[in-house]
C-alpha cells in the first residue's frame, strides 16, 4: 500500500462527475494488465470510501472512449496508447477525486434517496418504448448488455447525484459559473491584464543546428538505464473456436421479436422510431450478435470439457490477431490468464471467440543489440534537448534576434518559425513569468525571448464587456476549485492499492 497525492498540491479544475447515463451504450474496455486479484477488487481508500475495481473499470472506459475519438488519434486507440497517454492514471485520479467530494458530501450530512435515483433515470429519457415512457424491460435489457446490474447503476447513479448536490451546495458546477458575479476591481484586474502589450524580441535555435556525438560505451550506459522502455512481444499459443456473425441466418421471427424487445434501439437522427424494414440492416446485425453469443457459449463449455476442439495458432501480442473496434483486446486477457485456462467468449469484429491458453512467453527487456536503434533515436533526442537548453542559457544574457513588435496574450498574429501552438506556449511563459527575457524548449528548437517594453493597449468595448466579464468569473471559479481541493486532499487520506502505471 502507497499513500498518494501527497506531492501533487495542484488538482484537476473539479468537473462534475459523468452524468447519469453516460457509460451505457458504448461498452466496456477488457480487464487484466494491472495485476487485480479476483479475491480483492480493491482500487483504493479515500477517506470512509473504499473504491472498487468495476467502479474504476467504468471510469476508465468512459475516459478511454472520449480519447479515442479525437480526431488527432485517427479514431483508434489501444492499450498501449492509452498507457502512453496516461489514461489509467486519469481515470485514477478522476475517481479519487470524486470520492473526496463523495466524503465531504457526507460529512455535510446530504443523502441521496431512492425516489431521486428513480427519478433521475426517467429524466435521463433513455429507457424508452415508442410511446416515450419509461420502459422497465428495456431499462433491463440495457443494462444486461453492458454486464451490469441494476444495483451497480443505481449506486454510479446514487454518487453522481450526491456530488451534484455538494457542487450545487457550494455554487462551484462550471455550468454554475454564469451564476457568479465579478467586483469592478475583480474586473480591472483581468482587463489591466489583458491590456498588456509587450514589444518582443525572439531568436530561435532549431535543432537541426545541433550536432550530437554518440559513444558506444555512452549509448550502453544509457540503455542499461532504460531498459524498461525496450521489451520483447509477449508470445501466445492459444486453441480457439471463431463463431462468425456473418454464419447466422436470422428468422423472421427471430428478426420480429428483437425488434419489439428493443425498439429505442431503432431510431433516426432525429430520435424517432424507424420501422422494422428501415431498421433491417442494423436488426439483422444485432440479431446474428445475440444468436452467435449463445453459440459461442456452448463452444466455451465444449472446449473447456475437452470435447471439441479448436483452431491451434502461435502469434505474438504486437500481430494484432483477433480485433474489436481498432482495439486487441483479446492480448490484454491472454496476459493475465494461466495456462491451460479456457477464456470465456470475447466479442471481436468478425464475431465471439473462445480459446484456450496452451503456452505464452513473457515479455522480456531486450538485448542491447536487440534494442540499440531505439535506443540509439532517443539518446540522441535527449542530448540534442540537452544541448540546447546548454545554448539557450549560454545566449541569453547577448543574444540578438527579431523584433516581432508589440504582442499581447492573445496575440492573433503568426510569429516567425513558430506554430500556433508553440506560438500559444510562448506567450504563455512570456506574460506568466516575472522576467524580462527567458527561454522556451520545443521538440524542434529552442526559442529565446526578450520584452524590450511594455504598454498598455485598452481593450475595445465588446472585449470588455464579455471577456473580461467571463475571465473574472472563471478565475473566481478556478481559485474556488482549487481552494476546495487543497481542503479535500489534505482532510482525507487516500491510500492507493494498485500501481496503474505498469
Amino acid at each position: 500500500m502507497i499513500t498518494w497525492m501527497q506531492k501533487h498540491k495542484k488538482w484537476l479544475v473539479i468537473t462534475i462527475w459523468i452524468s447519469a447515463i453516460a457509460f451505457i451504450g458504448a461498452g466496456m474496455v477488457n480487464w487484466g494488465s494491472y495485476g487485480f486479484g479476483l479475491n480483492n477488487d480493491k482500487v483504493a481508500r479515500v477517506g470512509d470510501i473504499d473504491i472498487r475495481l468495476p467502479e474504476y473499470q467504468r471510469v476508465y472506459s468512459r475516459i478511454f472512449r472520449e480519447y479515442s475519438q479525437i480526431p488527432q488519434l485517427g479514431g483508434i486507440l489501444d492499450e498501449a496508447q492509452a498507457k502512453q497517454l496516461g489514461i489509467p492514471q486519469v481515470a485514477l485520479q478522476q475517481i479519487v477525486q470524486q470520492a473526496q467530494i463523495r466524503n465531504f458530501a457526507r460529512d455535510l450530512g446530504l443523502v441521496v434517496s431512492d425516489e431521486e435515483i428513480g427519478q433521475e433515470i426517467i429524466d435521463a429519457n433513455v429507457y424508452v418504448d415508442e410511446n416515450g415512457r419509461f420502459s422497465q424491460d428495456i431499462y433491463r435489457a440495457a443494462l444486461r448488455e453492458m454486464q451490469l446490474s441494476t444495483s451497480e447503476f443505481e449506486e454510479d447513479i446514487r454518487n453522481m447525484l450526491l456530488t451534484r448536490k455538494m457542487l450545487d451546495l457550494m455554487n462551484i458546477r462550471e455550468d454554475s459559473v454564469s451564476l457568479w458575479s465579478a467586483t469592478r476591481a475583480e474586473k480591472n484586474a483581468i482587463e489591466m491584464a489583458y491590456s498588456i502589450n509587450d514589444r518582443l524580441m525572439i531568436k530561435s535555435i532549431p535543432a537541426t543546428q545541433v550536432k550530437v556525438s554518440i559513444d558506444e560505451s555512452e549509448l550502453k550506459a544509457f540503455w542499461e538505464l532504460n531498459a524498461d522502455n525496450w521489451k520483447t512481444p509477449m508470445e501466445f499459443e492459444i486453441e480457439y473456436i471463431l463463431v462468425p456473425f456473418s454464419e447466422r441466418n436470422p428468422t423472421q421471427e427471430a428478426l420480429s421479436e428483437h425488434y419489439e424487445n428493443f425498439k429505442s434501439d431503432y431510431l433516426d437522427e432525429n430520435g424517432h422510431l424507424m420501422s422494422m424494414e428501415q431498421s433491417m440492416d442494423k436488426l439483422i446485425h444485432d440479431v446474428q450478435k445475440v444468436e452467435a453469443e449463445s453459440i459461442a457459449k456452448r463452444e466455451y463449455r465444449d472446449l473447456k470439457n475437452g470435447n471439441k476442439s479448436g483452431i491451434v495458432r502461435k502469434f505474438r501480442e504486437n500481430e494484432r490477431f483477433l480485433i474489436q473496434n481498432g482495439l486487441d483486446l483479446v492480448v490484454e486477457d491472454l496476459k493475465v490468464a494461466q495456462e491451460g485456462q479456457v477464456l470465456k467468449p470475447i466479442e471481436v469484429d468478425d464475431g465471439f471467440v473462445t480459446l484456450k491458453i496452451l503456452h505464452k512467453k513473457e515479455s522480456v527487456n531486450q538485448s542491447f543489440d536487440e534494442a540499440k536503434i531505439e535506443a540509439e533515436k532517443m539518446f540522441k533526442a535527449q542530448k540534442i534537448k540537452e544541448t540546447l537548453l546548454s545554448l539557450a542559457k549560454e545566449n541569453l544574457k547577448n543574444f540578438s534576434g527579431i523584433d516581432i513588435g508589440f504582442v499581447s496574450r492573445f496575440y492573433p498574429h503568426t510569429i516567425p518559425t513558430l506554430e500556433e501552438s508553440q506560438k500559444m506556449r510562448l506567450l504563455a511563459r512570456v506574460f506568466d513569468s516575472q522576467e524580462s527575457e527567458g527561454y522556451v524548449l520545443f521538440d524542434d528548437k529552442v526559442v529565446l525571448y526578450r520584452v524590450l517594453e511594455q504598454s498598455i493597449k485598452p481593450l475595445s468595448q465588446n472585449q470588455n464587456a464579455n471577456e473580461i466579464k467571463l475571465a473574472a468569473k472563471g478565475a473566481k471559479f478556478q481559485a474556488i476549485s482549487y481552494a476546495l481541493a487543497e481542503y479535500l486532499e489534505k482532510t482525507y487520506k487516500t491510500t492507493i492499492y494498485i500501481d496503474v502505471s505498469k
